[in-house]
């Protein structure tokens, strides 16, 4: 016999008995090598499963964007972007401060939002005005009662905190625990959130979705293909006048985005996308997505689309506006 073979075997009561098990050496270089093989695909499994949410969310916006068609085929209009409500708007601390984060790292550096209260708005969400034409007329919104209708009978409370799955993006990383509106009786659960808010264009007026609109059809001059709708945003409450539309600004006509990344306005952290500012006490974001590279739109054709992050801004301006006559190309 050979010396290896010898070691390989033990004597008992005078027999031989061959070991048939592992190494510890051999079992570590099996567990590297699974190690490794994990290493390799997560990232591919990752990217498949973020494709799969992005998918996700353009179905999202085309769900939005045929439910205003079939809203403007009733109304002779799309919906008011929001319903302005002279009722006092509604301001509530959180449990649990939520942190967003505004785009890429920049030297190094993650900048968040860090929201710790919310001022809800008592106007009506374009979002609330199509819930029957998505299908979800038992949330039971009734606009004939104030939207605050505490304590009895809450008809209005209670739907405003259902969670509509078609209006958030599966993407998000918002926390499960969602903000609890205060009441007594304590509410039940949290508010339904939001990823998406109708686009006001460049101005307060000159886009689809604004206070008290009734943009038709035919008002969209610059073609319903090259026309914003509905386009994705980091935060907000689908059923908040607070947080139910963004507008691509840019009042002083620099072609630099008037907002950006460091909750001002004026900023001096100018951003296209991913953008949050506050302002009297109210929070609010601008488009952005929780997508890396790329933020999802609906226009007005009822089509939905993803737009790069680093496109042209006077492009995305154009898109914005419903009559403003700019030439349009590939973006």
């Amino acid at each position: 016999m050979t010396p290896s073979f010898k070691k390989r075997t033990s004597t008992t009561t005078g027999q031989r008995v061959l070991r048939t098990g592992f190494t510890l050496i051999e079992l570590l270089v099996v567990i590297a090598i699974i190690a490794l093989l994990a290493a390799l695909l997560l990232p591919a499994v990752q990217a498949a499963r973020e494709a799969a949410r992005k998918t996700e969310c353009l179905n999202n916006l085309k769900q939005m964007a045929l439910a205003c068609h079939n809203y403007a085929d009733t109304h002779k209009c799309f919906p008011s972007g929001f319903v302005f409500s002279s009722v006092a708007s509604s301001s509530f601390p959180f449990t649990d401060p939520i942190n967003i984060q505004l785009g890429p790292p920049v030297n190094g550096a993650v900048r968040v939002a860090n929201i710790a209260d919310w001022t809800y708005s008592a106007s009506w969400s374009w979002q609330s005005l199509i819930l029957s034409q998505m299908g979800s007329t038992t949330v039971g919104v009734n606009f004939n009662r104030p939207k605050f209708d505490l304590p009895m009978p809450a008809d209005n409370m209670g739907a405003i905190e259902v969670a509509i799955p078609s209006y958030l993006c599966p993407s998000n990383g918002l926390p499960s625990n969602r903000p609890v509106f205060p009441a007594m009786p304590p509410r039940p659960q949290g508010l339904g959130y939001s990823s998406y808010r109708g686009c006001m264009g460049t101005t307060p007026t000159n886009g689809v979705l604004y206070q008290d609109s009734a943009v038709g059809f035919k008002n969209i001059r610059d073609g319903e293909t090259t026309t914003l709708l509905i386009g994705e945003s980091l935060f907000g409450f689908w059923a908040d006048g607070n947080s139910s539309v963004a507008r691509i600004r840019d009042d002083n006509n620099d072609n630099i985005s008037d907002t950006g990344t460091d909750g001002v306005i004026p900023t001096m952290a100018a951003s296209t996308f991913d953008t949050y500012w506050t302002a009297s006490g109210i929070h609010y974001f601008g488009f952005g997505s929780w997508h890396a590279d790329l933020c999802n739109f609906a226009m007005c054709d009822g089509g939905a689309r993803s737009i790069a992050k680093n496109i042209n801004f006077r492009i995305l301006k154009a898109l914005a506006t419903r009559d403003g006559a700019e030439r349009v190309g590939e973006f």
